[in-house]
């Protein structure tokens, strides 16, 4: 299936229309008092061939993610190899493996996620699955904010607020309180989310998440949270940036309330949903049986990297074949430092586990594009990564930028264009079968490769930097 992406530019004027409500709309990253993103004036438009694939996508998606626990099941049976529960356990607690295992054994899944794509077209590659996205607040209001104030454009948005607070009541029941404790550059924006549910039949609630220890109470088997000198019954709770300011005792007592079916907690307690590692499973082998050629096609092609060996061979196919033949004869992690530039410039380095100070905000996202002693320094990182059994996996760089226009949010009237790379961040809903539902997306872009939400700036140079972001729009057929 084809399909394809095409962004819509807007007249310049929405331009100052957007940075002026997304303002006022309380959308802020961080402590400034302002919009702190790039501004695009423009709309992301997929038609009905994309659409349907993304959905397709998504089901493949959730499979993997299911056959990657399965896996994890039976190396903890002893009847798959040891490393793989080695792995899926690296880095975690004795209490939050006590956790993940009472998790696994009930088949508990997740029902939201977000999948970000760095192409979408002809041909679509998946660079990562989050099903821990932070940012909720914040984004669905971005989402929100641009759909409302650009011109009408071919296609729909998508119910990102709506969706999320269906979700709460479709796990939790009726008049739900949910609870979302945030990393403190969240917090303001989530209080956009905040207003959404409010009078909606549900009481959404947030707080800095160091204050966790104090506001989440348990009293008589259940888990209560202070607000506003009451203790209420916490029905939902959204758990990813609260695990590490509470007692590991407790991450064991909420897996068993969540098993109990006493509160949902979103992503269930099962630190694979953070991993990355097992997208080198459908390459590898053994296990290659596993999965679809179509899950290949979206993750392109990826190599695990742990232990002193490294086999390249998935990444050696559909490159030019001098590069192929470099890549086939790596053996060792200190033979990347000796591939020629062409060679480096097609890898990217991804810290493979689900804890740690690596394995989010792009921190473990590296390449070797550099010099060689540059390389040399890099994988000199990664290696001392390695020696503590950290997982990292090797990824095939894909080169798709889209053409966007883009300005400061504090000078609308200076248009510049970019050849962006992108981010398209789709989000999703499952129900408990892991039928997806797709409930909207955002483009994001920047003229830099790592593509994520920095804000607007003035490089060294005077050009603009930093990511915009603007609306999806889905055409059905």
């Amino acid at each position: 299936m084809m399909g394809s992406i095409t962004i819509v530019r807007h007249p310049d004027c929405v331009a100052d229309e957007l940075a002026s409500a997304l303002t006022a709309s309380g959308l802020i990253y961080g402590s400034g008092d302002t919009y702190a993103s790039l501004i695009t004036p423009s709309s992301c438009v997929v038609d009905p061939a994309a659409t349907t694939a993304l959905v397709d996508d998504l089901a493949l998606l959730w499979q993997f993610y299911r056959a990657w626990n399965d896996l994890y099941r039976a190396s903890l049976a002893g009847e798959a190899p040891r490393w793989i529960a080695r792995l899926c356990e690296y880095g975690l607690s004795p209490e939050e493996i006590q956790a993940q295992r009472t998790t696994l054994t009930a088949g508990l899944t997740p029902r939201f996620c977000r999948v970000d794509y760095i192409a979408i077209g002809p041909q679509r590659a998946v660079a990562e699955v989050q099903w821990k996205s932070g940012g909720l607040g914040l984004f669905s209001g971005i989402h929100d904010v641009h759909a409302a104030t650009v011109p009408a454009t071919a296609g729909m948005p998508g119910n990102l607020a709506g969706s999320f607070r269906e979700m709460i009541r479709q796990c939790s029941g009726d008049d739900p309180v949910a609870v979302n404790p945030v990393r403190s550059v969240w917090y303001r924006g989530e209080h956009y989310l905040r207003r959404a549910c409010d009078g909606q039949g549900m009481r959404y609630i947030v707080f800095d998440r160091r204050e966790g220890a104090q506001r989440i109470i348990e009293r008589n088997g259940r888990f209560m949270v202070a607000d506003k000198g009451r203790l209420l019954p916490v029905n939902f709770l959204y758990a990813q940036e609260l695990l590490p300011v509470i007692a590991p005792a407790m991450i064991v007592r909420l897996a068993r309330a969540a098993v109990d079916g006493r509160l949902w907690i979103e992503t269930p307690l099962n630190y694979v949903y953070r991993q990355k590692w097992g997208m080198a499973l459908p390459f590898m082998p053994d296990y290659a049986h596993l999965f679809d050629d179509r899950l290949r096609a979206l993750f392109g092609a990826v190599a695990l990297m742990h232990g002193e060996t490294i086999d390249l061979t998935a990444l050696a196919t559909g490159v030019p074949e001098a590069i192929g033949q470099q890549l086939r004869a790596v053996r060792t992690i200190d033979d990347l430092a000796d591939l020629s530039t062409a060679a480096r410039r097609l890898l990217v380095l991804k810290c493979g586990s689900g804890s740690g100070a690596y394995y989010s905000q792009g921190r473990g996202v590296l390449r070797l594009n550099g010099s060689r002693s540059v390389a040399q320094k890099t994988l000199a990182f990664v290696k001392e990564r390695l020696a503590q059994g950290e997982p990292w996996i090797v990824q095939r760089y894909v080169d798709a930028t889209y053409p966007v226009d883009v300005c400061l949010p504090w000078a609308t009237h200076t248009l510049q264009p970019i050849d962006a790379h992108a981010r398209f961040m789709i989000y999703a809903t499952f129900d408990a079968h892991g039928t997806p539902h797709l409930i909207g997306g955002l483009g994001n872009f920047s003229s830099e490769w790592k593509v994520s939400g920095k804000s607007a700036r003035l490089d060294e140079r005077g050009r603009i930097a930093g990511a915009a972001f603007n609306e999806m729009r889905f055409l059905r057929g």
